[in-house]
């Protein structure tokens, strides 16, 4: 009934994930464990029965996975038009509109275009783009160079004319070939399910213009429809899911050394972005099954913990035996998590390393429970059933973990 009156209103989960982070939460905290209730109904789990107990663990092991896998899927399928700075606009009159309200309307305006053919990420906050950009100018300007800085270029630019074409309106039609690499803070804290947006900010470069998106080289603006964008572009591990043009502002803090300028004068800024998706499946499963191969390892190692002296004899088994093989999972799994942290070079916790802290904690407990297990004093809830209760608990703690930081990442 929770879930029914919290999935309310929501005309599209799938894509709007979001805008309903916290509803969606809801609805699925409350449909595990409705099912879960419904498992236990049906399973009727007692001591006196392991099996029953047994097929519980696991029911409530699958539903924590199936909730997972599903928010990655609406992660992923999420199209929601974020990211962007400033005034998204798609038509020339939503240009126009924007300067109007902005009170530039009376400076003089340059259209200007771009098509990205290619773009690749060079290291976590660089990319290196290439394309070609055009400006229509008045008949006396300079055609050099475009009439545009990139104020986050660490290289190259539009310095390069490719064509030039005179227009009856006395005003012409310049082509530059961009080669450029962008620095930006990307974020990656939804690593491997994260989505970035590549900003290509624009200021005029002569004093009393303004840049505007030269919508007229394009077919009508739908951001979906990715133009701006050669059609065979290789993205590689990313999907394109929108482009647009938006307006801006941006400060210097800084007169620049011109007279009669204030510290926070702003400049107009034209900006064209990109969304991009990470192609998630590739990242997940290479941080994905090693984990889950040290998991099962260490599932495995309850079952040769016993106190019967024949059996220990039989398996070669000691209390510092599987201490020592917890502690070399241990060693593996930080191998592998300052792999994940050079990759991404994100100063902040990201997503895929929760894996990792799931099995520090899951690795430290099966080290804690084989001491207690072995030692002359035991827990009663140990003891039974010789160190059942840890088997049966190993997979719904590591999904219940799982499920809970996912749901707290993407959802809340």
């Amino acid at each position: 009934m929770l879930a029914g009156v919290a999935a309310a209103g929501i005309d599209e989960p799938v894509h709007e994930v979001m805008l309903h982070g916290r509803r969606l939460a809801v609805v699925l905290v409350c449909s595990v464990v409705g099912l879960a209730l419904v498992a236990w109904l049906l399973l009727r789990p007692r001591p006196a029965k392991p099996s029953t107990l047994g097929w519980f663990s696991v029911s409530v092991s699958v539903l924590c996975l199936l909730a997972t896998v599903f928010v990655w899927g609406v992660v992923a399928a999420d199209d929601t038009l974020t990211g962007s700075p400033g005034t998204v606009v798609t038509t020339q009159a939503a240009a126009t509109s924007y300067l109007r309200d902005d009170g530039l309307d009376g400076m003089r305006q340059i259209p200007t275009g771009v098509m990205i053919q290619t773009s690749q990420f060079t290291d976590a906050n660089n990319i290196r783009l290439t394309g070609y950009l055009w400006q229509r100018l008045p008949a006396d300007a300079d055609t050099k160079t475009a009439n545009l800085e990139l104020p986050a270029a660490v290289d190259g630019g539009a310095t390069e004319q490719v064509y030039l074409h005179t227009n009856s309106d006395n005003t012409k039609t310049v082509g530059w070939k961009l080669r450029t690499t962008l620095r930006e803070q990307f974020d990656y804290s939804n690593y491997p399910l994260d989505r970035q947006v590549i900003w290509s900010t624009m200021w005029p470069r002569t004093p009393g213009t303004v840049l505007v998106p030269g919508f007229a080289a394009y077919p009508p603006w739908e951001p979906a429809t990715a133009l701006g964008l050669y059609t065979g572009m290789v993205t590689g591990e990313w999907r394109v899911h929108f482009s647009a043009f938006s307006m801006g502002e941006s400060t210097t803090r800084s007169t620049l050394g011109l007279t009669g300028a204030t510290t926070d004068a702003t400049i107009p800024a034209l900006h064209f972005s990109t969304g991009v998706t990470r192609e998630y499946l590739s990242p997940l499963l290479d941080r994905l099954v090693p984990l889950i191969v040290i998991a099962l390892l260490v599932f495995a190692s309850l079952f040769v913990v016993t106190i019967d002296s024949d059996r220990r004899s039989l398996a070669g088994f000691s209390t510092w035996t599987v201490i020592g093989f917890c502690g070399a999972m241990m060693l593996v799994v930080a191998v592998q998590h300052s792999s994940l942290r050079s990759t991404t070079g994100s100063t902040d916790v990201v997503y895929a390393e929760y894996f990792y802290f799931i099995l520090y904690l899951v690795i430290a407990l099966v080290a804690f429970n084989v001491v207690e297990y072995t030692s002359t004093r035991r827990f009663r809830l140990i003891d039974w059933n010789g160190n059942m209760a840890a088997r049966l608990l190993y997979w719904p703690v590591v999904t219940t973990l799982l499920i809970t930081t996912t749901v707290a990442v993407f959802l809340l």
